[in-house]
């Protein structure tokens, strides 16, 4: 079975903005605690069970593949994009 896959930027739960320019803030609110997710280009917001696999990614754009369930996912492995 193919796992599903989610691109967008990791960002803070707090924003939920996408985007280099949203890095250092969604960094900041991540040392303090806000729950990471994934925001695509479109806007959709996808929420991440298992925020460790991306915390070194926090305001890049990944592909991040796993298990998509209903607006969330739990990431198997990432892939940054350019």
């Amino acid at each position: 079975m193919a796992a599903d896959s989610v691109t967008g930027w990791v960002s803070d739960a707090n924003c939920h903005k996408a985007g280099a320019d949203h890095k250092a803030c969604a960094q900041k609110c991540a040392a303090k605690g806000a729950a990471l997710v994934i925001v695509s280009d479109d806007g959709k917001v996808t929420k991440i069970h298992n925020a460790d696999a991306v915390k070194d990614h926090i305001g890049d754009k990944v592909t991040a593949m796993g298990k998509v369930d209903g607006d969330s996912i739990h990431i198997d492995s990432v892939k940054a994009e350019s």
